[in-house]
């Protein structure tokens, strides 16, 4: 699994405390994002939003995040969040996981529970390359990547290009890392994307486990 932010909304605080400001002010938000306010004073105010759930303005922040490596289970699980969230996934219709044409086989990502069992590891890697060996034949056969890649395993890694405001990847958080349930790999990826954000935005470090920023 490899994470990386390749853009975002430069600053976060200034941005929402703009925003929460905005509300309750005569002034333009353009004249209040210029202002030469401290951080402890917008950290105040924005403390006062999300004690309110005054989270709209959290929307106005986004980020975006390269993701490589990842399972295709994992990317049925992260599609489920929809709203503020956007998504280009590498495509298997025009992407081909044949062998000929990558020269190695797919790539996959194996469960912990199934890596640490000899017997389970055997079996998983026996029906990965019979999924491999059973795509390349349907291939072969004529058969268009987009109906062979029906026979392809949801273990099978994938890409994808993400963008999520700010609000939507705290609702995510919170349902896949400080919910128990959600499952190892889609939990790993949404902590890391929040631990990128963090170096990012310090800020925020509290705020992700549902603590007022400092």
């Amino acid at each position: 699994m490899e994470i990386k932010i390749i853009n975002k909304t430069p600053d976060f605080l200034r941005t929402i405390w703009t925003a929460g400001r905005t509300c309750h002010s005569t002034m333009a938000p353009q004249e209040l994002f210029e202002l030469d306010e401290s951080e402890g004073k917008m950290l105040k105010l924005v403390n006062f939003l999300l004690k309110a759930r005054h989270l709209s303005t959290l929307e106005h922040c986004s980020v975006t995040y390269a993701v490589a490596g990842v399972s295709r289970t994992l990317l049925a699980q992260y599609s489920r969040h929809r709203i503020g969230v956007s998504l280009s996934v590498q495509s298997q219709r025009y992407v081909s996981e044949g062998t000929e044409k990558r020269g190695q086989t797919f790539e996959y990502v194996t469960p912990p529970t199934i890596a640490a069992d000899p017997a389970r590891l055997s079996a998983y890697q026996a029906a990965m390359a019979a999924a491999q060996k059973g795509y390349d034949e349907l291939v072969a056969a004529g058969a268009p990547m987009e109906d062979a890649r029906f026979a392809l395993p949801g273990g099978i890694c994938t890409n994808f290009v993400t963008t999520l405001n700010l609000r939507s990847l705290l609702d995510i958080y919170e349902k896949r890392v400080l919910v128990s349930g959600a499952q190892w790999e889609v939990r790993e990826m949404v902590r890391r994307m929040a631990e990128l954000l963090v170096e990012k935005e310090p800020w925020l470090a509290g705020v992700f486990e549902g603590v007022s920023p400092k």
